[in-house]
């Protein structure tokens, strides 16, 4: 399959990774640093501290946000909420192991939300979604 690439595309410059697994981000963070050295990965287990954060100039607003939806404290949609709420602008990708329709359904109702990637992250989906922007759904084995 010969890929397309639009050079125009800025590349995120600065990411941000929501997910309570300690071991799902460290392995995230590896996966994007090696395919996009240029990036600054930031990695987070609480959704609440990385608004708190963002609302009070704690940390940037990033280019980009993977987040997940089933965390303790403050889930996913609750995030996304209260970006709306506090105007925050990123783009969002979920980054969740739900494969529950009604969960990829309900992420094209926020505007922030540019796609729904399943776990596990992998080099294919970064390529795919991350670095060339797609929005269209892969089929990885």
């Amino acid at each position: 399959m010969l890929k397309h690439q639009d050079t125009t595309l800025k590349p995120y410059q600065n990411i941000i990774l929501i997910d309570d697994d300690d071991v799902n981000n460290l392995l995230n963070r590896q996966f994007l640093t090696f395919n996009m050295p240029q990036a600054t990965i930031t990695t987070f287990q609480n959704a609440q501290v990385v608004l708190d954060y963002m609302r009070i100039g704690k940390i940037l607003t990033p280019d980009l946000i993977l987040l997940d939806i089933n965390m303790p404290e403050m889930n996913g949609w609750d995030f996304l909420y209260y970006m709306d709420r506090y105007n925050i602008n990123a783009e969002v990708m979920m980054l969740s192991s739900s494969i529950h329709w009604d969960d990829i359904e309900r992420s094209k109702n926020y505007e922030k939300v540019r796609c729904y990637i399943e776990k596990p992250l992998t080099e294919d989906k970064i390529e795919h979604y991350i670095i060339e922007k797609n929005t269209e759904a892969i089929d990885v084995d």
